[in-house]
């Protein structure tokens, strides 16, 4: 019967090669395989769908920018299920780029303000306030002032506008 240490060591000959296992032990989300993430991705298992996210999410923030075009890609095939498009959408945090930006105020254009996607567009303005400035600015005054939006949906753009003071 093996002991606790020789797991440990059975476990540190087995990852000794695995590139993206660090000296310390740790996951080095930068060099992580991505194709089974990517499968976890497209799961029709919610839990796997969920898990897949996560770790999509956290290998673009590692440098990984295959993983953030990937979402952006699953945002865009993905169905008109507004759970998994939300958890798509929240995944989406931290890849601050144009095509992002853009895509996400798409969504804003296309998707129509009622009870059943309020959850839904709250997600994308959430991550669209969270990038920088330049990349959403124009975006927001450019909504704010569309009157094909309620009063309602362009006073919150307004007011994401006059949270940034050099917005204004």
């Amino acid at each position: 019967m093996p002991l606790a240490g020789d797991i440990s060591m059975d476990a540190k000959k087995l990852f000794r090669n695995a590139a993206w296992i660090t000296k310390d032990g740790d996951l080095d989300l930068a060099k992580f395989p991505i194709d089974g993430t990517l499968q976890q991705a497209i799961s029709g298992d919610m839990a796997q769908f969920r898990s897949g996210l996560i770790m999509l999410g956290s290998m673009q923030s590692h440098g990984r920018d295959e993983a953030g075009i990937f979402l952006l890609g699953l945002l865009v095939a993905c169905d008109e299920d507004l759970e998994r498009r939300g958890l798509i959408v929240e995944a989406l945090q931290g890849v601050n780029t144009k095509a992002c930006a853009d895509l996400l105020f798409a969504e804003l254009k296309r998707v129509k303000s009622s009870n059943t996607t309020r959850r839904y567009l709250a997600a994308v303005i959430k991550v669209l306030t969270s990038m920088p400035s330049d990349l959403v600015q124009e975006g927001f005054v450019a909504l704010a002032h569309d009157p094909s939006f309620s009063y309602k949906m362009r006073a919150k753009f307004k007011e994401v506008i006059g949270e940034e003071e050099d917005w204004v």
